[in-house]
């Protein structure tokens, strides 16, 4: 069963959201065991955004791309920024508030399964644990992975996106740092811009379009990803549109012209060509599988 875009238990107090649902995840923890994504993906907090909850059906980890807030779990409050992770489990009781100011943007992604719990406490990252990873860059990339194999779906696609998840999980354990610890300002300015990536890539014609908005040079932005990312901001940007359509393209009566269009492509011919290369298929057997 392909991924969704929707859950009952996801917020609706955000601006723009990349998320996923696999609604099979019951079938998939009895039949293989192990850790079993059922959801996740990428908000925009809305300058309200509260989510209160004393219980929660899964394991959860949740991870600050950019922005400030309040986390209280298993009533601790602490102060959230970019390069925080939490954690929390069904019995924890936790409160997630967005600063009105600088609204959070936060990876989030729920999971179950016989390993789950036990790479958790193995890891260190037990329910309630807040830290700070200065390798945010390096999370955040297999995030994103884990966001694209979840919508590509596939039983290998969402083999791909529980070995991404748990390698980003590993690498948190391995960088971890104290809640407390600073962030280097050019590390600050590289995350701010690629968020703004994330966030506007839809409407994005180039990477010298995301530079201006960020109020830095094209090639400053193309340094900042050479020295913090392992992809450039150009295949950041690609990836995002690319993967982005695959959604669009299963939708009934979808066109590949209108979704091009849509993605800032000036031609379907030159989408068709950049979507087969990134994904091996072309728009049209996407359309057709739909």
């Amino acid at each position: 069963m392909s991924a969704t875009e929707q859950a009952d238990y996801f917020s609706t107090q955000v601006v723009r959201t990349r998320r996923f649902y696999l609604p099979d995840w019951k079938e998939r923890q009895r039949e293989r065991g192990g850790l079993c994504l059922v959801g996740g993906g990428c908000e925009w907090c809305a300058p309200d955004f509260v989510v209160d909850r004393q219980t929660f059906p899964f394991l959860a980890f949740e991870f600050v791309s950019r922005g400030k807030g309040q986390v209280t779990l298993a009533n601790r409050m602490q102060e959230l920024g970019t390069g925080h992770a939490f954690f929390f489990d069904p019995n924890t009781a936790h409160v997630i508030r967005s600063d009105a100011d600088d609204p959070l943007v936060k990876y989030f992604f729920n999971f179950t399964g016989s390993r789950a719990s036990a790479l958790l406490e193995e890891l260190g990252l037990g329910a309630g644990s807040l830290i700070r990873v200065l390798d945010a860059s390096r999370v955040i990339s297999l995030l994103e992975e884990v966001i694209d194999h979840a919508l590509r779906g596939g039983r290998l696609g969402l083999r791909a996106a529980s070995a991404a998840l748990e390698h980003a999980l590993v690498l948190c354990a391995d960088s971890r740092q104290p809640a407390t610890t600073k962030l280097d300002p050019a590390y600050a300015t590289y995350l701010r811009c690629r968020g703004h990536i994330l966030r506007n890539y839809p409407v994005l014609a180039n990477i010298e379009e995301a530079a201006r908005h960020c109020h830095v040079s094209a090639a400053y932005l193309t340094r900042l990803f050479k020295r913090y990312d392992e992809e450039t901001p150009l295949a950041c940007l690609t990836r995002l549109k690319l993967s982005q359509a695959a959604i669009k393209l299963r939708q009934p009566d979808a066109q590949v012209k209108a979704v091009a269009s849509e993605l800032g492509y000036k031609s379907a011919a030159h989408f068709s060509r950049a979507f087969k290369a990134w994904s091996g298929r072309s728009p049209t057997d996407i359309r057709l599988d739909g």
